[in-house]
């Protein structure tokens, strides 16, 4: 089989695009003060007369124009940041002229790596990214599989679209076969199954009888338990067992209060605790002890004392195991011979007088041992009146097992850490007379059903498939099996139609399994498998021409825009277009355009855009403290991500300015993200546009908790990641790299220091000064945003001891100062002004944002010679308010785009 599949692949040859025309790249050029700088300081030592270690710096080039003269000045800086240079015994630079040194030649070289490293427009041969491997088969099947296993696509660029990374060696031909099988395997199931129609349901009270039950073994054991201990309590009173007694007492463990229950055992004629029915793997003398104070009993028997109890279900605190008794949850398994497709989830909900605001939130998972799960939802209706919540839930074999086909619902925030768990539990229970958590939402009930989807378009790859797509009783004729093939792989190669030994390798294939008693259905999969394998579905082909840079033709162009705004290959009609070449007239193209990012697999873009973009990676980096941030539950995290999506979503919905991403005088928020940040009257899931008041520190991205979380660890903020991330992202000025060998700021861990101070003390040193002069300042100006984005006027630092516990002596508080003054700019006294100042600069956010978008549409980093392209996107945008749209189509109609 492996030699046939070798025969099939084609070969590919490292290709390479022509390069597009260029404009005169600027060259990184070190000011000449700087180099008279070192010529003083270091001639004497680096010169043509004497030149230690062979390096010279009386004939060191301004221009950095090789990567010879650039390897020379990174040494400089090296050797200046690490502080090897001067040496001991000689005069040392001044301090700020140092830092300006360090500041300019920093920069200089980021310049120099850009310039050095552009690509003049060249754009590489590469295979689909994993989102677009996926998008692929689900626009082709109808089906979503799991590609997580497959190839890193990260690499140089800041885009998984960049081809430089995106090659492909030997083995992972194998690992893309079974891939193509696993899809295949799901679509013909979704095909039979598609007139299957299921539905379970399940009544919340159904929850009641087992804490009766419960709460019946609980008394039961309790009775036993005390039957048994008084045997222990009589014989340690009888006088003949006083030396037992005494000898159990001088033990280690001779104080605890049930050693004489653990110690059983040395008293004559005591039954074991086994006969009184604790009968465990465990340790029987605790398991009785355990039994006579039922621990959560009370919290059971208030549970029966709620007044719905009948009609319902309360969802509880986690308190038993879920084994004994779980309603902390409800759940519903889904069985295992429901098949593959969607369904819909259906729950009829309410509050309860205990719901407070942040407790007024539901949710809704897959395995409910897990602490993430899919979705929240806001709960506003009553017992007399409760709310019907419905959501769409896809189920696909990757759902066999039990853990996976296990829903659950469960009160927001309940278990996302277990330590977290345990403290609510402790303090709502000592606020409820010791009893436990009071009950904030009721279950009336929960059901699925599998939707049928017969009716709906068949997926073009199946179409394709549609004379042989029979159970395995029909016979399929040869004359039905080369036609349906060969449609499928032009189906598959987008359009692109295989040459015809290509398709007679195919049906002989499928010929030879047959004949070897294979099933039709599993050698038409399997013959099928090796297409989805091959090069022609899984590498972007855009051949190259001899004679250098040359026009796509429709169908690449088609190609090259819905991988752009779909991550996904044309529909029929945008190949419609392309093969009648009308798609290369400038208005049908822009009309397809805006088809594009009217569709609503356009969100696709926008979220892999935005990820990468923004660096919401960093997302993911850490576990939150929720010791300390409480409200900042696993859902909180989830949607304060998908507040950036919905934001940016909006404005490409609206064609609104890219300039509202620095101030807006509204957000995008649902009411789980209203709720968290104190905006009153947003009720619903849905994320809508809401307005905010002048005084708002809500409204753009410096507003979001999702940026504020990225700016610190998960427990305390970082001035330092937040001004970077704003120079990096929002001003267009990414600040050079961290040198090697800098003094960290954990040094001044064992101090009581206020943020400020802290990073005040760490600017000493010259080589920290020339890169946080410019970046803490803006940090300074966000810290009225804590670890997770929530809004304060007072911070504290805890002095941590080396045995790991706070010292009493060192905790200090202190109300927050966000006043400063950007780095050769205006001062700010507050978070509003900073904000303004960052917003003024929105030409420079808009220059950033037009490289993002060369990087990502043409999979290659922007470089100095697309600098026209990107003035060309910018003018347009500003004659039209920046509209987020102008920037997408003046890209789109560019020859940089439209060419090879």
């Amino acid at each position: 089989m492996n030699f046939r599949i070798a025969i099939l692949i084609c070969f590919l040859a490292s290709a390479r695009c022509s390069m597009l025309a260029a404009s005169d790249v600027p060259q990184p050029v070190v000011p000449a003060q700087h180099l008279e700088q070192l010529r003083t300081h270091c001639q004497s030592c680096h010169s043509e007369e004497a030149a230690e270690a062979g390096f010279r710096v009386d004939d060191l080039p301004l221009e950095i124009d090789s990567l010879p003269v650039a390897q020379r000045w990174q040494k400089i800086l090296n050797a200046l940041n690490s502080g090897e240079m001067p040496p001991a015994g000689e005069p040392n630079l001044d301090a700020a002229a140092k830092a300006n040194l360090l500041d300019d030649l920093a920069h200089t070289m980021v310049v120099a790596r850009k310039s050095l490293s552009d690509q003049n427009g060249q754009i590489t041969l590469r295979r689909l990214n994993r989102r677009e491997y996926r998008n692929s088969l689900r626009e082709l099947l109808g089906v979503e599989i799991n590609v997580n296993d497959l190839p890193s696509d990260a690499g140089s660029g800041r885009f998984d679209t960049v081809g430089a990374n995106l090659f492909m060696s030997g083995p992972q031909f194998e690992q893309y076969l079974a891939l193509g099988r696993e899809a295949l395997d799901e679509a013909f199931e979704w095909h039979a199954a598609a007139a299957v129609e299921k539905k379970l349901h399940f009544e919340g009270e159904e929850i009641t009888p087992k804490v009766e039950k419960f709460i019946e073994r609980q008394l039961d054991a309790q009775q036993r338990a005390r039957q048994w201990t008084q045997l222990v309590d009589a014989a340690v009173a009888l006088p003949e067992n006083a030396a037992i007694v005494e000898e159990i007492r001088k033990g280690p463990l001779g104080n605890h209060r049930h050693i004489f229950y653990r110690s059983w055992r040395k008293f004559p004629n005591v039954p074991a605790p086994e006969t009184f029915g604790f009968k465990t793997e465990e340790d029987n003398a605790d398991k009785a002890v355990t039994a006579l104070s039922p621990f959560h009993l009370p919290y059971h028997r208030y549970y029966l004392e709620q007044p719905a109890v009948d009609r319902g279900a309360y969802l509880a605190i986690p308190n038993e195991h879920p084994a004994e008794l779980d309603n902390a949850t409800v759940n519903l398994l889904i069985p295992f011979d429901w098949p593959s497709g969607n369904y819909v989830v259906r729950l009829q909900v309410a509050i309860t007088e205990h719901a407070t605001p942040d407790r007024r939130f539901i949710e809704f998972g897959i395995d409910p041992r897990i602490e993430q799960p899919i979705s929240a939802h806001e709960v506003t209706g009553t017992i007399d009146s409760p709310q019907l919540i419905e959501f769409p839930l896809t189920i696909t074999r990757g759902n066999r097992e039990r853990a996976n086909r296990s829903m659950f619902l469960r009160e927001i925030g309940t278990r996302d850490h277990y330590p977290h768990t345990l403290r609510i539990a402790d303090a709502e229970r000592r606020a409820n007379n010791n009893i436990g958590r009071t009950f904030a939402l009721w279950v009336d009930w929960m059901e699925i059903e599998r939707v049928p989807n017969s009716r709906l378009p068949v997926p073009p790859g199946m179409s394709a498939l549609t004379p042989v797509l029979v159970d395995d009783k029909t016979p399929v004729s040869a004359s039905e099996v080369r036609p349906a093939i060969e449609r499928f792989a032009v189906e598959a190669f987008r359009g692109v139609e295989p040459a015809p030994d290509y398709i007679d390798r195919l049906v002989s294939i499928y010929d030879e399994q047959r004949q070897a008693g294979i099933k039709q259905s599993d050698a038409l999969k399997e013959t099928l498998a090796i297409v989805l394998s091959s090069p022609q579905f899984l590498y972007l082909g855009e051949p190259q021409n001899a004679d250098g840079r040359r026009k796509l033709c429709g169908q690449e162009l088609a190609c090259r825009l819905s991988f752009f705004l779909w991550s996904a290959p044309p529909d029929a009609e945008l190949r419609g277009l392309a093969k009648s070449e009308e798609l290369l007239q400038p208005e049908i193209l822009r009309a397809q355009t805006e088809r594009l990012l009217n569709d609503p697999r356009a969100f696709g873009f926008i979220k892999s855009f935005a990820d990468q973009w923004l660096g919401l990676e960093r997302l993911d980096f850490f576990q939150v403290n929720l010791e300390r941030h409480p409200r900042f539950t696993n859902m909180t995290r989830l949607n304060a991500r998908q507040e950036i999506y919905e934001t940016i979503k909006h404005l490409f919905a609206n064609n609104a300015p890219l300039s509202d991403l620095l101030m807006a005088d509204y957000v995008i928020v649902n009411a789980l993200m209203a709720n968290y940040y104190g905006i009153e009257g947003v009720h619903g899931d849905e994320f809508r546009k809401v307005p905010v008041p002048a005084d708002s520190p809500r409204g753009g991205l410096l507003g979001m908790a999702a940026v504020h979380l990225m700016g610190g660890n998960g427990d305390n903020s970082s001035p330092v990641e937040r001004g970077a991330w704003v120079l990096r992202k929002l001003l267009h000025d990414p600040p050079p790299p961290a040198p090697a060998n800098v003094p960290q700021l954990a040094r001044l861990a064992g101090k009581a220091l206020t943020t400020r101070e802290r990073l005040i003390a760490h600017q000493d040193a010259p080589q920290c000064n020339s890169c946080h002069r410019k970046i803490d300042p803006i940090g300074f100006g966000l810290e009225n945003f804590d670890g997770v984005g929530a809004w304060r006027t007072e911070d504290f630092y805890q002095v941590i001891k080396d045995n790991g516990q706070p010292d009493p002596q060192g905790r200090i508080t202190w109300t927050i100062d966000p006043s400063s003054k950007l780095y050769h700019g205006p001062e700010f006294k507050d978070f509003f002004e900073l904000r303004e100042l960052i917003a003024a600069h929105r030409d420079d956010f808009v220059q950033g944002y037009s490289e993002a978008l060369i990087e990502f549409g043409l999979g290659r980093p922007a470089g100095f010679s697309d600098q026209p392209l990107i003035d060309s996107m910018v003018q347009h945008a500003r004659e039209n308010r920046y509209a987020v749209r102008d920037f997408v189509h003046t890209l789109i109609q560019s020859q940089e785009f439209q060419s090879k």
